[in-house]
């Protein structure tokens, strides 16, 4: 006996009454689907901001560093990239350079936020073969006016700045090696004009690591003619390399 595949008139009539979807419908489900995005995006916002303040914080956070008490003594290991010179026209890089400084802390008188670091010693020496350059703090001008001083950056900072006034000799005992002049056998001998300022941002004192470098060009004569420039420091990146 064969099954007819007809369908019943009751199940035909109920798919005839069945509706398409309104656009009523489709208005709502896109308002919702809106919704959720909406949702994301804000919750998404709001964990970048909470993520924004927490690293903000961690950086209020820092320690505010001490100022080292007067009376201190404190010795560095320093080296140098090298210095650049322009000498009568002729630019020369010295080559690195390895050294110490030492510092004496006194109190600086009307700033209570600062004190000065006055430069006891300062030298910086390269081999021979780099022309056996020796670079120091000049002995007669040793306590002119020193006013090298550490201070806070900022108020609250938790970062140090530290100006180095630095009245520097540098002797090149063989010039003809950076193909300086040599008429002589003497050593070449120049002194700056005006201190040497040397500035660097330390995250604390000492800080090893600490970098400086130089505020601006400075003119060096020859000994006997103070007034006459024949070079000029264009660069002098200092690091401290040890404690």
């Amino acid at each position: 006996m064969k099954t007819s595949t007809k369908k019943k008139p009751q199940v035909k009539r109920a798919l005839m009454m069945r509706k398409p979807p309104s656009k009523a419908s489709a208005r709502g489900r896109s308002k919702l689907n809106r919704r959720v995005a909406t949702g994301a995006a804000v919750a998404g916002a709001v964990g970048i901001a909470a993520a924004g303040i927490a690293i903000a914080a961690s950086r209020t956070e820092r320690p505010i560093p001490k100022l080292p008490a007067p009376g201190a003594t404190i010795e560095m290991d320093l080296i140098s990239k090298g210095i650049e010179l322009v000498f009568v026209g002729h630019k020369v890089n010295t080559g690195p350079l390895k050294g110490n400084i030492t510092f004496e802390v006194s109190a600086n008188t009307g700033d209570p936020t600062s004190v000065q670091t006055k430069v006891s010693e300062f030298f910086l020496t390269s081999p021979a073969k780099q022309g056996g350059i020796t670079i120091a703090i000049e002995p007669s001008k040793r306590d002119d006016g020193d006013q090298s001083v550490l201070r806070h950056h900022r108020t609250q900072s938790p970062t140090f700045e530290h100006t180095l006034n630095l009245p520097l000799k540098i002797t090149v005992r063989y010039p003809e090696v950076l193909g300086l002049p040599a008429d002589t056998e003497e050593p070449l001998s120049l002194s700056v004009r005006t201190p040497a300022v040397l500035v660097g941002k330390l995250a604390g004192f000492p800080d090893k690591g600490a970098r400086y470098r130089l505020k601006e060009t400075i003119a060096l004569a020859l000994p006997g003619q103070p007034n006459t420039d024949v070079a000029t420091i264009e660069k002098f990146p200092v690091k401290v390399e040890g404690l």
